[in-house]
């Protein structure tokens, strides 16, 4: 591709990074609003967090990964209809009831975890965090919704973190999903991550199903790479 060309292919990843940035700012309303103050140092600690991390991830995918990013912002029309369902699931509960609930719980002191918990969670965000990164930089059709993308002639993954688990990025969801309480100290936020982990379960099952089915060459991978999601477990 061209300069020209790849100066668009940044502009209109630039500006899907933008709608992400802004979903997270939303995220950080919805937390103030339902603690009611700004006081709150787990909150903050959390958040600062989180914003660093989108903001790494995102340069990342824009010089390495620009076309995926643009194509994660994008509607296509052979999206499985179980995904959307998951989606519409998963989407809500991690990036804004999640927020709530623990704002909440803040508000009217339902719950609260001591400070060697937030410790705790710190270090699993980071391995979630590493975890997260490592497939985008590995797989080029890391996008947002589960289809078959003979569009971008879609091929097997089997390197990076891809030789462990065939849903590495689903792992580090899980993983990044048991951080946010134990950050927060909200007991209550848990019951929306037990949901967020259900649901990425199922997302997993299903995906790895149309792929076997539909994917020339993931029967093969999926017959030497034993685990969808957790080496060892599943």
């Amino acid at each position: 591709m061209g300069p020209i060309g790849e100066k668009e292919l940044r502009k209109q990843a630039a500006k899907y990074a933008a709608r992400v940035m802004m979903q997270r700012i939303i995220g950080l309303a919805c937390f103030l609003l339902a603690a009611g103050t700004l006081a709150d140092m787990r909150g903050w600690i959390y958040f600062s967090i989180y914003f660093i991390v989108s903001i790494i991830t995102l340069v990342i995918m824009l010089y390495n990964r620009a076309e995926t990013l643009i194509e994660r912002g994008k509607k296509h029309v052979n999206t499985k209809s179980w995904d959307k369902i998951c989606v519409g699931v998963y989407v809500p509960s991690a990036f804004f009831v999640i927020y709530i609930v623990a704002g909440l719980d803040i508000r009217f002191g339902w719950s609260h975890l001591p400070i060697s918990y937030l410790y705790g969670g710190i270090v699993i965000y980071a391995i979630s965090t590493v975890m997260g990164i490592w497939p985008v930089m590995e797989n080029k059709h890391f996008e947002s919704m589960s289809r078959i993308q003979s569009d971008r002639k879609q091929t097997v993954i089997a390197i990076g973190p891809y030789r462990f688990a065939r849903h590495p990025g689903y792992l580090s969801i899980i993983i990044w999903a048991l951080a946010v309480p134990m950050i927060f100290g909200s007991l209550y936020s848990g019951l929306i991550t037990a949901a967020i982990i259900i649901t990425i379960i199922i997302r997993t099952y299903l995906e790895d199903a149309m792929l076997k089915n539909e994917l020339s060459g993931y029967l093969e991978y999926a017959s030497k790479v034993k685990y969808r999601l957790m080496p060892f477990i599943w």
